[in-house]
């Protein structure tokens, strides 16, 4: 069989695991979340919540580690091999251990101080309040050096273990919870306890399995001062981008409460949290192929790597808009089902906006993993950054003159469409890459399925309401857009990657 092949199969197969894995952690994640407010109460829920929210505002800097590391692992793999990635895991160790001891020095002062001085917390549950903040950076900490073997399953294509793992988690946390009425002691407490031991669980068993797995995952002290910067350079732009994007998201969030008020913020919240949904499923695509386009390139297979950027960017932009066309026409109903009569004004329109906003968003994605590959990030980074930061300064002159919120919108989908178009540039500059190869095989197929596909629920359906236009919209445009994407949508060579994923199911 052609090692392309087998690597498609592979892809597929990956797929479908991390897919199966997001509906169980979804499914199990919504009930969980929903037993422990009630045992708990919700001025407790909130304690837990406000105070591991302020040990997870650095949750970035571990995951730009993540992804740096994530990526010299599978350029390692595919041009050193277990040497190369063992010198990488080595170094991953120590800078993991470095990030540790920072973020236990930065939080413990700062922390304890602003729980007990500045946070509005009852006086009788501060005593608890604090237990959970130790327990929060403990239960970090464990998470922080898992990452060296959470990046190797990612980096071996392990993505069943990766889904089991995920899955245990996810039930663990949920058993763990009518487990805590047996003890006496205080609930908030045990729960953060328990927590913390559905982490050290986690991070015992990436450590058993990648040891007994992967020959590259054994600690033996080599001195690499060239890989080490290259790690903490690399990662330290990837750092820049996530505090960019994060700056952007709560500058929005900021300028519309300035002018506005939380009620536009929570409408905000809810348009953000339904893609945030669609979104979880799109993600598995990326995850799945990000290791193989790191490796193509890393042994000089610069054509499979463009084909795989190229095909994961169509890819994951056709799965978001065949997931959310029966959103979308369904939007009011479907917020009104979920939330009740409290739906805040312009919700609908906002998660429609912030749906475009996504779409965009997976196009970039796919560029920002083939130049991870590449390696070279400063440029991409400051360009890319510069430009998605523009929507503050705009949204706010053009909500101080009087314009609507559904402007903060649209400005963040423009400069977001401004950021698409230089990552392509930079993109050119780094590979050489063809733009009009690009449109034509990126943009043009998604343009003519999107133009061909979006009208026909509508004209079938459009005068049907309730639960049966929901279900006949989800049918008819499973059927119509499956049907354009696969003949219309597809080149070639990303039809024989559906090909191999149906075989894949036949086994």
């Amino acid at each position: 069989m052609p090692v392309t092949s087998e690597n498609n199969k592979r892809i597929a197969r990956n797929t479908l695991f991390l897919s199966i894995r997001m509906i169980f952690v979804l499914s199990l994640t919504f009930y969980t979340t929903r037993v422990i407010l009630n045992l708990l109460g919700v001025v407790d829920y909130g304690i837990y919540n406000v105070v591991c929210g302020f040990v997870s505002m650095f949750t970035f800097l571990n995951t730009s580690m993540s992804n740096g590391i994530q990526r010299f692992y599978s350029f390692e793999l595919g041009k050193n091999g277990e040497k190369g990635l063992n010198e990488v895991y080595n170094t991953a160790i120590i800078l993991q251990l470095l990030l540790a001891i920072f973020l236990i020095l930065s939080t413990e002062s700062l922390g304890v101080w602003y729980i007990n001085y500045k946070m509005e917390i009852p006086q009788d549950r501060l005593f608890a309040a604090n237990w959970i903040f130790q327990l929060s950076l403990l239960n970090f900490i464990v998470i922080i050096m898992q990452v060296p073997y959470t990046a190797a399953v990612i980096a071996y294509e392990k993505m069943n273990f990766y889904a089991i793992i995920s899955v245990l988690d996810a039930i663990l946390k949920l058993l763990f919870i009518f487990v805590i009425p047996v003890f006496k002691s205080d609930m908030l407490i045990v729960y953060g306890v328990f927590m913390l031991l559905v982490s050290m669980v986690d991070f015992s068993l990436y450590y058993i399995y990648c040891k007994h797995c992967f020959e590259g995952i054994k600690w033996k002290f080599c001195r690499r001062n060239d890989l080490f910067k290259s790690v903490l350079v690399f990662s330290g732009w990837n750092i820049f981008g996530s505090f960019s994007g994060m700056m952007k998201e709560q500058g929005i969030s900021l300028v519309l409460n300035l002018f506005f008020g939380p009620v536009v913020n929570a409408a905000r919240g809810i348009a953000v949290q339904v893609n945030a949904g669609l979104q979880s499923f799109v993600s598995n695509m990326s995850i799945s192929v990000r290791p193989q386009i790191v490796q193509s390139y890393a042994v000089g297979n610069i054509d499979r790597a463009i084909k795989l950027t190229y095909c994961i960017s169509k890819f994951s932009c056709l799965c978001l808009y065949v997931l959310a066309l029966p959103i979308v026409y369904n939007i009011n109903w479907i917020l009104k089902i979920w939330l009740g009569d409290a739906v805040p004004e312009n919700t609908s329109t906002f998660v429609v906006v912030v749906v475009l906003i996504s779409f965009l968003n997976n196009l970039n994605s796919a560029i920002s993993s083939i130049v991870h590959a590449v390696g070279k990030m400063k440029l991409y980074q400051l360009s890319t950054s510069f430009f998605a930061l523009l929507a503050i300064p705009i949204s706010y002159v053009g909500l101080e003159r009087g314009l609507s919120a559904v402007f903060a919108f649209w400005m963040v989908f423009i400069t977001m469409l401004f950021v698409q178009v230089i990552a392509v540039l930079v993109l050119k500059k780094l590979m050489n890459i063809s733009l009009k190869k690009y449109l034509k095989d990126v943009v043009l197929p998604i343009f003519l399925v999107v133009v061909l596909t979006f009208w026909i629920p509508y004209i079938l359906v459009g005068q049907i309401e309730g639960w049966i236009k929901f279900v006949m919209t989800i049918i008819v445009s499973l059927i119509v857009n499956l049907f354009v994407i696969y003949f219309v949508g597809l080149t070639h060579y990303e039809r024989k990657i559906v090909d191999d994923f149906i075989n894949k199911l036949r086994l």
